[in-house]
């Protein structure tokens, strides 16, 4: 293993996370690593296992929170008229812009002569 891939796994490892052959490989990398060594001294001691009664207190705070949710008032969001005339009229007015062109009768680029091709003048 290398310096890049233990620090990458160095938490779990810390938290007793890893697989055994995961283990294994960082604590050899370890061993022969005074870097990353270092950086396993320097990091926080894992954390403590929760309480016995951790569950149970969780589990009651989350019937209470169930039976009596906090009501939130969201915003009623009316976005349907507005943004969809919007819309509406940006595609209505590219339509009338594309139909104007269209029906111009000019061309779209100027056509050259054969002496001007020949001469290279490009617009």
């Amino acid at each position: 293993m290398n310096c890049h891939a233990t620090r990458a796994v160095l938490d779990l490892h810390a938290e007793g996370r890893l697989t055994s052959r995961r283990e294994q490989a960082v604590a050899n990398h370890l061993a022969s690593c005074a870097g990353c060594r270092a950086l396993t001294a320097l990091a926080p001691a894992a954390a403590l296992p929760p309480s016995s009664d951790f569950k149970a207190r969780l589990a009651a705070a989350m019937k209470a929170e169930k039976k009596s949710p906090t009501v939130r008032e969201e915003p009623a969001l009316n976005l349907w008229p507005r943004d969809l005339s919007g819309v509406a009229l940006a595609a209505l007015a590219l339509a009338f812009l594309a139909a104007g062109i269209g029906w111009s009768g000019l061309p779209s680029q100027k056509g050259l002569s054969d002496e001007e091709f020949a001469a290279g003048r490009i617009p």
